[in-house]
């Protein structure tokens, strides 16, 4: 039996009610009940959420309900990628990069680390650990502009959060960090999702100052010794245990030169996770190089409006056009002319918020404001008509995000290919502004979870329906439309 109808079958009997009665009370056949407690039918999403309402199920039932039935729809494997790249995007959506340093800063980045030295010795805790680090790689960074630290951690351990607060604090440091990918004889790749929860905030922040590497293996070879995972500095090695309760650390020179000689044998035989474009120049070219004529998938905070963007009216908003502006110029024309050639598989999936700001401010969150001055109202008009246009008549996909469920980080665009190259650029959100760099994802099996969880985005619970997309675009539209002439706001 399926996880869905063993479910099924306890919430059943728990009512006390018989098939043929719980049938006669959501107006279905009581043979398809049957079948699908034997999984000889999968039963529709309506007679699903009638079960729901009939059997009365609480909200932590109804949750579990669901959960197991579209696990059931998607096939196990299926639906735990999928629900990596959903929790993926609801957390980078959570992670906090503060533009101005006088805003209080969260939890999760403390403003100011613990002083003094650490011992030799076994620490125990994760307190302890943690604090023990903290201090460890603050003193570290403090003692000259070329320490480079060297990380292999269990899957789950993240001090992403120190780093960045380091980086942001100005160290000059550099990170390699070395990933297992587990293998595995299905097609679960959740948890290699799972790892860009820490390794795409760690790549915005520090760009090409923190380079990943990944390998595989079987996890269970992970687990012989109780202290496999370590972290190497220019003059401590850190061993650590699974969970991150335990450490040992030693000053030891030639440990520490023995395990940076074994980590860089490592590292040689191992693949680069990302690559980087950190330029204007380059991130341009790559924009541009990743458009695929067979189909385009992007997710942003706004709706992609490179089908829109004519000549004139990129003349209109590139701002100084000049000797050293002609080649953005050029470069920004030829982009948006390969878009506009895209004409099957064009899918653009964004916020409610983004798409509100895009109408109340004229403002394009994915380009730098220096470059692109704000639209003026006619402009934006146009722009939301041509996209409606396309969705209602299916030329586009289009579809917006519901936030309960899915969140669009604002400093982020992604952009997926048929192929299932993987592009993270930088928005104008972003604390260091749009086209900070270009992040791209080349590892297959994570590329083919993010190219299956975009394709079947739009025809799933986690956004609005087509009809609900137009709605909100209409709604859009009507506020342009009765927009006071000279009115905006800031």
């Amino acid at each position: 039996m399926s996880k869905f109808s063993e479910y099924l079958k306890k919430l059943i009997d728990e009512s006390g009610e018989s098939i043929s009665a719980i049938s006669r009370g959501i107006g279905t056949e009581r043979t398809s009940i049957h079948k699908a407690l034997k999984d000889e039918r999968v039963l529709s999403y309506k007679t699903v959420r009638s079960l729901a309402s009939y059997l009365q199920l609480s909200l932590e039932e109804r949750q579990e309900f669901f959960r197991l039935y579209d696990m059931l729809l998607q096939g196990e494997d299926v639906w735990r990628n999928r629900s990596a790249v959903s929790e993926l995007l609801n957390h980078l959506s959570s992670v906090y990069f503060p533009s101005d340093s006088s805003v209080p800063q969260a939890d999760v980045f403390p403003a100011v680390f613990p002083s003094g030295s650490v011992k030799n010795g076994l620490y125990e805790g994760e307190f302890s650990v943690l604090n023990a680090l903290t201090r460890l790689l603050s003193r570290e960074v403090s003692q000259g502009s070329e320490v480079c630290f060297q990380l292999f951690l269990p899957f789950g351990a993240d001090i992403s959060s120190l780093l960045i607060q380091l980086w942001k604090n100005g160290a000059h440091f550099c990170v390699d960090q070395l990933f297992c990918f587990p293998t595995a004889a299905d097609n679960d790749c959740s948890k290699s999702v799972g790892m860009l929860q820490q390794i795409i905030p760690l790549c915005l922040i520090a760009r090409d100052s923190y380079r990943p590497f990944y390998f595989y293996e079987h996890p269970e070879s992970l687990s012989v010794n109780p202290l496999n995972y370590y972290i190497i500095t220019p003059h401590y090695l850190i061993l650590l245990s699974q969970n991150l309760s335990t450490a040992l650390i030693e000053d030891s020179e030639k440990l520490v030169h023995y395990f940076s000689g074994h980590f860089q044998n490592l590292k040689d035989h191992c693949e680069p996770f990302v690559s980087f474009a950190t330029t204007l120049s380059d991130i341009l070219e790559v924009s541009t190089s990743m458009i695929d004529q067979k189909g385009s998938l992007c997710v942003m905070p706004q709706p992609c409006f490179g089908r829109y963007s004519t000549p004139e009216l990129i003349a209109k908003y590139v701002q100084g056009i000049d000797g050293s502006m002609q080649a953005l110029y050029d470069a920004v024309l030829h982009h948006f002319s390969l878009v506009q050639m895209v004409e099957k598989n064009f899918c653009t999936v964004f916020s409610e918020k983004g798409l509100q700001y895009f109408i109340e401010t004229g403002k394009i969150s994915e380009i730098p404001p220096e470059y692109v001055s704000a639209l003026d109202v006619p402009d934006r008009l146009l722009f939301l008509s041509l996209l409606r246009a396309d969705i209602a008549s299916d030329k586009v996909t289009g579809r917006i995000a519901r936030p309960s469920v899915l969140r669009i980080p604002d400093y982020l665009t992604l952009y997926i290919d048929t192929s299932g190259n993987v592009w993270f650029d930088t928005t104008a959100d972003f604390i260091h502004g749009a086209y900070y760099c270009n992040i791209h994802i080349s590892e297959k099996s994570v590329c083919r979870a993010f190219l299956d969880f975009f394709q079947s985005l739009s025809g799933s619970q986690l956004v609005y329906t087509q009809e609900e997309t137009l709605h909100i675009l209409d709604e859009g539209i009507r506020e342009l439309e009765n927009r006071p002439e000279g009115f905006e706001r800031h």
